[in-house]
């Protein structure tokens, strides 16, 4: 696979003409442009980014069956390294360029383990430290689900703003430009990654993945 060298103009082409006829027919007849100009590119920044993880390419296709939405994906989405607790995020739509890291949607009995090294001291002074780091390299701080601190934890707790948070992730959405049609975009996603780095590690160390399938395995 060579390695990423941005995405080619043809892939903006690519997602305004889908969005435009956007049904299975038209997708189907129009499949080898969207493998040689999307899903080639992204393909090729996944083995850039492989050291940071396993990427995982989002199928194209929309589940229809539960609610009512377009049947092809208008974005096009690479996870790196979620196979535990945290992880990275990019994703190129019309919309922009997003670029992104940390846990969404945390299962059960992660989100109590998240909150629980939130209320001590001394295991949530990394996270500050790392939220930080991703901060200053322009990600942004996801906003908290919850309008007050959650069942158990004081109006008043030092770091009530964290606790109000379900997902814990960072992001920065990129407008599209020249700039992501050259070799520099990779080059821009990566040092945007490797600051949301520690936010990562300090994941996988005081949350982890989930445990709700071992203990049913049990």
């Amino acid at each position: 696979m060579p390695a990423f060298r941005g995405f080619p103009p043809e892939a903006l082409d690519f997602l305004r003409d889908l969005e435009a006829n956007n049904d299975r027919d038209w997708f189907k007849a129009n499949r080898a442009r969207y493998d040689e100009h999307v899903v080639g590119p992204v393909r090729a920044l996944g083995d850039d980014l492989a050291d940071l993880g396993r990427p995982h390419l989002f199928r194209p296709w929309n589940d229809t069956r539960f609610h009512p939405r377009p049947p092809i994906k208008e974005q096009v989405g690479l996870a790196v390294g979620h196979e535990g607790a945290g992880g990275y995020y990019v994703e190129l739509s019309l919309d922009g360029f997003l670029v992104a890291a940390g846990m969404h949607m945390p299962a059960p009995d992660q989100l109590d383990r998240l909150r629980r090294a939130i209320d001590d001291g001394r295991t949530a002074a990394g996270l500050t430290r790392a939220l930080k780091r991703a901060q200053a390299a322009g990600l942004e701080l996801g906003e908290p689900a919850l309008t007050r601190a959650p069942r158990g934890y004081p109006p008043d707790h030092p770091r009530v703003e964290l606790l109000r948070h379900r997902s814990l992730t960072v992001h920065r959405r990129h407008d599209l430009g020249a700039w992501l049609h050259k070799p520099r975009a990779g080059k821009v996603i990566r040092e945007e990654l490797e600051a949301a780095a520690p936010l990562v590690r300090w994941l996988r160390e005081h949350v982890g993945p989930s445990q709700r399938g071992a203990e049913r395995a049990r």
